[in-house]
């Protein structure tokens, strides 16, 4: 399988499948598909606890398997607000702003994740969590902050930059209240995060733009 992030201002995703190879894409991600390519929409996750939190959190129910039966590689397009992170996983955990899942390469676990110190630190009550093996793709509104924690070090972040933190439990998040933030208009809180860990974020603010509609 071969996937080229192409774009410089807004990105896209093409993905070049060989026979009998698959991706998975959240829906209403695919621009376009060439002959060949099929697609199969599945439920995203079990149990009414995975149906209660996606209807809270505003995330889609159901992942499209897009899979090629042709004899020949045949690509499929797939789009962002304006940018695409790749992300490897291998069998890690990754804390998502919610939304934030574009695609895969592999099939992966996407799950909605209620924390209160995402909601306390202004990310929002209800999270992506993701994990298993494979290259993921995130959206972002622009190039990418990739900061390397070391055990121990800590940052503050302002919480609607923040696309996904890897390798990072909630217990290493904490909300900082402070009067000079909000006068400084960053809002009342913001995000210390200690490592060890990887942080992303994103040059723009996730509220600013509406999301890729599902």
């Amino acid at each position: 399988m071969d996937c080229k992030l192409v774009g410089q201002f807004v990105q896209h995703l093409e993905v070049t499948l060989q026979p009998g190879e698959d991706f998975y894409a959240e829906k209403g991600a695919v621009i376009y598909l060439e002959a060949g390519v099929e697609k199969e929409l599945a439920f995203n996750g079990s149990g009414l606890r995975r149906i209660l939190g996606a209807k809270l959190s505003g995330e889609s129910l159901f992942i499209i398997r897009l899979y090629n039966v042709a004899g020949v590689p045949r690509k499929l397009v797939i789009g962002s607000r304006f940018g695409l992170l790749p992300i490897k996983l291998n069998g890690d955990t990754m804390i998502c702003h919610s939304g934030v899942y574009v695609g895969s390469n592999n099939r992966v676990n996407v799950t909605t994740k209620l924390s209160i110190s995402g909601m306390v630190g202004g990310m929002g009550l209800f999270l992506q969590k993701i994990q298993g093996v494979s290259t993921v793709f995130l959206d972002t509104t622009g190039t990418p902050i990739v900061i390397s924690l070391r055990p121990g070090e800590s940052i503050e972040i302002d919480e609607n930059h923040i696309i996904a933190l890897l390798n990072i439990t909630e217990q290493q998040m904490q909300s900082n209240w402070s009067l000079g933030n909000l006068i400084g208009g960053e809002g009342l809180s913001m995000m210390r995060v200690t490592g060890p860990g990887t942080v992303y974020l994103s040059p723009g603010k996730f509220d600013m733009y509406s999301p890729i509609q599902k």
